[in-house]
């Protein structure tokens, strides 16, 4: 797949970022979210990588219609598989846990919700309702000190 590009205007202050923690699968996790809160994320194109290595974090967005939230799923982790040519290491192999938002390397996916505040809370309270979904919250601006993350050229 080829690169994601977010344009400015998706990480602008009008979106509100939710960390997910899920053990379900990004595919899983979107279908549960089409089938019970009637929204219809879609696989984007293109997911998030970065040129200086082989990072790729999986995008679903819903199909915005006109005046209605827009929503952008992001998986949050990526395991890189490394050699290590270490004697003192029983195994070669190394895996290596990466996260697109590392401040929130916790979080298993960043739900960006284009909408009003009070929108985005009842969105999040449904969310959790989901089964698998154990939490949901917003993530706060001032802690996210990686945000050009969310900027591609």
């Amino acid at each position: 797949m080829s690169n994601y590009v977010l344009s400015h205007n998706e990480i602008d202050d009008k979106g509100h970022l939710f960390g997910i923690h899920c053990a379900l699968e990004p595919f899983n996790l979107a279908f549960k979210i089409n089938s019970l809160l009637k929204i219809r994320l879609v696989r984007a194109r293109q997911d998030i990588t970065f040129k200086n290595n082989q990072e790729g974090y999986m995008v679903y967005k819903n199909l915005v219609k006109k005046n209605e939230p827009s929503f952008w799923l992001y998986s949050n982790s990526f395991l890189v598989s490394t050699t290590n040519k270490s004697s003192e290491i029983l195994f070669e192999e190394e895996v290596i846990e990466r996260s697109l938002i590392p401040e929130f390397s916790k979080t298993d996916y960043i739900l960006k919700i284009v909408s009003e505040k009070s929108y985005c809370s009842e969105f999040a309270k449904s969310l959790v309702l989901i089964p698998d979904v154990l939490s949901c919250y917003l993530l706060p601006n001032n802690k996210i000190k990686s945000k050009h993350n969310l900027i591609f050229d």
